[in-house]
């Protein structure tokens, strides 16, 4: 097919480019430029591959940086909202072949070259999978896992649509939650790349099923998610929820836009976001919410910022340090400073008594 028949079958709403199981429109100016040049060149491109439904309405399965990247040079894209985004500007680096086309939109281009990517021809897939959804999602995995394409994150966020899409919208929610985002800090592809997900799910996995760790978080985090979808292990969705928020709120206000990185020897916070911190701060509060929501602002400060200085816990940080004996090291570091002896003896006391 041609690149204008993809573009007059979106249009008229016979073709979704963005189906839930569709990563984000990660590409930058350079990227989207380097292609329409490379289509203009007459240089061939992948194949798309599609689903077909019932109704015969074709979702994107796999292909969306390069077709959005065409949808948007023509000014027909939509956004997430469903309104007409700006149609886009070519940037040429040196790496250009047509540095001429630097500055230029669609309609600054000659009616050749226009024409040319218009006529352009790109093969593509149609899976007829009708209304079967976890198919699609299958096909999609599959397809974007045999590289390095996709984060974790952005698989577990398509395959977990499929079988649980109300569960995936409350971590989405608690990842927007502004006592969670304002401090994290991010950079924009983590943003894209859907790491601020991926952290709300390590720390319900690791807060409520940390037993099962065993070295690698990823496939932990991916594990730990299915046993929620398939009720393996409750999930009170309130409860949880308030511990998250409560946890967030207690560390923001006492450390800010410092909340997740390390310390310097001048006592200010250095360096980007801290996996490492994260987990044992935010672990060590959560497991003990009821003790450090007793504590003035300034004591939880002082002792959250004395787990970064710990020679136990900084001992426990750095590469290779993703397993299971760190893991166990850095959060006994953390519960060990936030909780005072007294706190600590008393919190396992309960706990043996409990059992």
């Amino acid at each position: 097919m041609t690149y204008g028949e993809f573009a007059n079958m979106y249009e008229a709403s016979e073709l979704v480019v963005a189906p839930a199981y569709q990563r984000l429109f990660r590409w930058n100016p350079s990227q989207k430029s380097r292609f329409i040049e490379s289509i203009l060149l007459g240089i061939p491109t992948p194949a798309l591959f599609v689903a077909e439904t019932e109704d015969g309405i074709w979702e994107l399965v796999d292909g969306l940086q390069r077709l959005s990247t065409v949808l948007e040079f023509f000014g027909v894209l939509k956004d997430a909202d469903s309104k007409l985004m700006p149609a886009s500007t070519l940037v040429a680096d040196d790496s250009s072949v047509l540095p001429a086309l630097d500055g230029a939109t669609l309609d600054a281009l000659s009616l050749r070259s226009r024409l040319s990517i218009r006529r352009a021809g790109c093969r593509v897939e149609v899976v007829k999978v009708g209304s079967g959804r976890r198919m699609k999602y299958d096909l999609f995995e599959r397809l974007n896992t045999g590289g390095a394409q996709l984060t974790e994150q952005e698989i577990r966020n398509c395959i977990f649509r499929a079988e649980a899409p109300d569960l995936m919208d409350y971590f989405d929610r608690l990842a927007q939650e502004d006592v969670f985002q304002s401090h994290l800090g991010l950079s924009d592809n983590q943003q894209k790349s859907l790491y601020d997900r991926g952290l709300v799910l390590r720390f319900f996995a690791l807060k409520n099923d940390i037993e099962e760790f065993r070295h690698d978080v990823e496939p932990f985090v991916t594990e730990y998610v299915h046993k929620v979808v398939d009720n393996k292990l409750d999930f009170d969705q309130d409860a949880e929820q308030a511990v998250f928020r409560r946890t967030m709120s207690l560390i923001a206000e006492a450390l800010g836009d410092g909340a997740w990185r390390h310390i310097a020897s001048d006592g200010e916070a250095k360096g980007a976001f801290s996996v490492y911190v994260f987990e044992a701060l935010a672990l060590a509060v959560a497991r003990n919410i009821e003790v450090v929501g007793q504590l003035s602002v300034e004591e939880i400060r002082e002792r959250c910022n004395g787990v970064k200085v710990d020679t136990e816990f900084k001992e426990a940080c750095g590469a290779g340090r993703n397993t299971r004996p760190h893991l166990l090291k850095r959060l006994a570091a953390a519960e060990r400073i936030i909780l005072n002896d007294q706190q600590v003896e008393a919190r396992d006391d309960d706990a043996d008594a409990g059992k």
